[in-house]
């Protein structure tokens, strides 16, 4: 019995057909549909037709004993008072709910969340008519047994129900109201014959209006003297109830918190971790920072564009400054040649530029061999580095061949001979941007962009006062040369930045980046990033500049020794990305709005769909466990097919609770990463103190609404664990199922306070209906 879904108790005094035809299709109907099983006791009867009609499966009970009647009367009849009221307080923990003979019986504590459309009743707290005293029973001649009053006969029952609004009812008729009895307007052997009730076994009760009379004098009599005695055993019996729920929930929460302890990440500790390997590059960080140090020197609100060209240098990529003349695009170029040393080729193109003055003149030894060579030393195709002024302007003679260095590092240098370029880094220039087609793949090749202006009033007042506004004493000193221990500046100030040199530390950051990998949310925020700048920017980000752009990050995550790209890292693509100079704050606000892991909205959105996920789960959950009577094992009867249901759901929540762990743990991640920002090698301190002060808080409230969803989604797994240490008593199980969290409480948004200060009409365009609604309630809890 323990595997139905309802349990019908019954002594086999019910009429048949039990039920209306209808309400008998919409059972069957129910069954095919949900698989519900209901089960019949027949007590005293070893069969019953319209009970087999009704129910799945129905069993007997005490079906071979011939003396039950005499058994009961006489047991009955000799009851004494005690004993009839320690029999009500354990009847009083029971509601029942009867259609005729049939009677359904729950545990009163669990009856609020036990629910049937089949019963003509509401299951409530009270107690039934039929339960009287001996002594009432004795005066009208009739007698208790477990299953109502009989009179006269154990196979007459009187068929009365219990209606919500009206009372215990008796054939439709009130049996206890203001108004008295209702005559009936028909014949009187009409009138009896629609009072009768016609049993199973032929049998017909007619009742007439004096028995009513008795039955309601009864149950004044009943209920004046008994109904302290039920209402406090059954507030006892709830109490006691819903305080073994309490401690279930208790213990299993505080087995939820050891287990979340005992497997908390630590971001700090992984991340020292990972920069003590013996491959991390983390043992450069002082020579690299010394390298930006001497790239901006004696420049004012240069840091920014300093760091992009050393960051460049080291991945091999190129770097473009837009800006008007004088800023100091050309002094920029020229430290990065001290920096890396090598030949450093400067030249400023126009329309007219050509192909001799960038790549070298012709060989006339060549030509005398019948060869079309050109001399390429101290020209671009064999510079270190390069800089490249007014580069659109560039005329298509050259536009080819400039094309391939940059890209490929080799240059064509006639008959078939291709010659490697030592280049490392090109620093483009320009006043303007390209203005033709033929120009785009110059301007792609560029995969930093930095639009560099004039100096701030604050900037300009600190430039001002310096002594050698833009010099540096290590300019125009060739790197590592004797004279540069001869100036004035001193030794120190000219040394060597890279002791181990600039080419074994890029060869090992380039094998470190190797080892780097890309998280889902990084390469999610590349794509959705991609289609952010297609829709909204009309701005195509070739595929080239992407794989280009993924391993900068990786550049960029090596030398700070990661094994991973962060979302920290992320912020550079905001130097990666734009077309126009003024369309970088809106890409740069757009990737801090989807900076945080967990997707937009400061990473509500993954929380959001946990908890979508969560709550379906949950609402499966208890529809098994209802049916199973909070049996996981199938050790108390359960059906097969729910205990396997049971086991495939709770595989689902342990497949959750992995996302969310691993969600936690990146925000850990991300949020120790934030708090040391402006250590970051690559971004500004200005730029990497905005990010902190607004994707810190949106971090922490992430992090606790995804610790919030972990600790339920462990809690939903530990509620269905076969685990005996961590197991929930049975009847308790699905009632402490229900209390483990609110769902609508789950559902608030989280909303910055830029989002709350818009506009009524502009958040009631912004949002839709149900997200509309939850701002209001969030601007109105934040006025308060």
């Amino acid at each position: 019995m323990d595997a139905s879904d309802l349990l019908l108790v019954t002594d086999g005094e019910i009429p048949d057909p039990p039920v209306s035809e209808a309400l008998m299709e919409e059972l069957d109907g129910l069954k095919r549909r949900t698989g519900m099983e209901i089960h019949g006791l027949l007590v005293g009867k070893k069969e019953s037709v319209p009970l087999e009609k009704l129910c799945t499966q129905v069993h007997d009970f005490l079906s071979y004993y011939d003396g039950l009647e005499g058994m009961l009367r006489n047991s009955l009849m000799e009851q004494s008072k005690q004993e009839e009221q320690r029999d009500d307080l354990v009847m009083g923990n029971y509601r029942s709910s009867s259609y005729g003979g049939l009677s359904l019986a729950v545990p009163a504590a669990a009856s609020g969340r036990i629910q049937t459309r089949f019963s003509r009743t509401s299951l409530q707290p009270l107690r039934s008519p039929y339960s009287r005293t001996i002594n009432d029973c004795r005066e009208r001649r009739c007698f208790r047994t477990p299953y109502g009053i009989k009179r006269n006969s154990l196979l007459t029952l009187r068929a009365r129900y219990y209606d919500d609004d009206d009372g215990w009812e008796d054939n439709g008729r009130r049996g206890n109201t203001k108004k008295g009895k209702k005559k009936s307007k028909r014949g009187k052997g009409n009138d009896q014959q629609d009072r009768g009730y016609d049993y199973d076994d032929g049998t017909i009760d007619y009742n007439g209006g004096d028995n009513d009379d008795d039955d309601q004098d009864i149950n004044k009599s009943d209920d004046n003297e008994e109904n302290g005695t039920s209402n406090a055993a059954v507030t006892t019996t709830n109490a006691d109830f819903n305080s073994r729920v309490q401690d279930a929930t208790t213990k299993l929460r505080a087995a939820v918190d050891a287990a979340i302890q005992n497997n908390a990440y630590n971001a700090a500790v992984e991340v020292e971790r990972e920069r003590g390997a013996d491959e991390s590059c983390w043992r450069y960080r002082s020579e690299l920072k010394s390298a930006v140090r001497r790239v901006e020197e004696g420049l004012v609100e240069r840091g920014e564009e300093s760091r992009l060209i050393v960051l460049g240098t080291l991945a091999r990529e190129h770097v473009l400054l837009l800006g008007p003349p004088g800023t100091g695009k050309s002094a920029l170029g020229r430290r990065l040649s001290q920096l890396c040393g090598g030949l450093f080729f400067q030249r400023l193109l126009t329309r007219f530029t050509t192909p001799e003055e960038i790549f070298g003149p012709l060989s006339l030894r060549a030509l005398e061999n019948d060869e079309y060579r050109r001399v390429t030393e101290g020209f671009l195709p064999t510079a270190s580095v390069a800089f490249l002024d007014e580069i659109f302007k560039a005329n298509s003679a050259i536009l080819n061949t400039l094309l391939t260095v940059l890209n490929e590092r080799r240059f064509d240098n006639g008959a078939g001979s291709r010659e490697v370029c030592p280049i490392r880094c090109v620093v483009g220039a320009s006043n303007e941007l390209p203005d033709s087609d033929e120009l785009d793949a110059l301007y792609d090749r560029f995969l930093l962009r930095k639009e560099v202006r004039p100096v701030s009033d604050e900037g300009l007042m600190t430039m001002l006062s310096m002594p050698s506004p833009g010099s540096s004493p290590c300019d125009d000193l060739s790197v590592g040369s004797s004279a540069s221990t001869d100036t004035k500046a001193g030794a120190d100030e000219c040394e060597v930045v890279f002791s181990e040199g600039l080419d074994q530390i890029v060869d090992a950051l380039s094998a470190a980046s190797e080892n780097v990998y890309m998280d889902g949310d990084a390469c999610a925020l590349l794509r959705d990033l991609r289609t952010y700048m297609r829709e909204d920017m009309n701005v195509e980000v070739s595929d080239r500049r992407l794989v280009r752009a993924a391993r900068l990050l990786k550049i960029s995550a090596a030398s700070h020794g990661r094994s991973k790209v962060d979302p920290i890292d992320c912020l550079l693509l905001q130097h990666m990305s734009w077309r126009l100079p003024e369309q970088r704050a809106a890409v740069r606000e757009w990737i801090w709005d989807n900076l945080t892991p967990g997707g937009s909205n400061g990473g509500s959105t993954a929380v959001a769909s946990c908890r979508i996920l969560l709550g379906g789960l949950r609402r499966e959950v208890i529809e098994v466990v209802r049916r199973t009577s909070g049996c996981v094992t199938g050790d108390s009867g359960a059906r097969p097919a729910d205990v396997g249901a049971i086991g495939s759901l709770r595989n689902e929540v342990s497949s959750l609770k992995e996302v969310l762990q691993s969600s936690a743990a990146g925000l850990a991640r991300h949020i120790e990463l934030l708090k040391e920002s402006e250590d970051h090698l690559w971004l500004d301190p200005d730029e990497a103190r905005a990010a902190r002060q607004l994707l810190l808080p949106r971090a922490l409230a992430a992090s606790d609404s995804i610790g919030r969803a972990l600790a339920d989604a462990h809690a939903l797994e530990l509620a269905l664990s076969t685990d005996h240490s961590s197991s929930i008593p049975n009847d308790v199980r699905l009632s402490v199922i229900e209390t483990l969290w609110d769902d609508a409480a789950d559902q608030e948004i989280n909303f910055t306070d830029e989002e709350l200060s818009i506009g009524m009409k502009d958040a009631k365009k912004k949002y839709d209906a149900d997200t509309f609604r939850k701002w209001k309630r969030a601007r109105k809890k934040a006025n308060k």
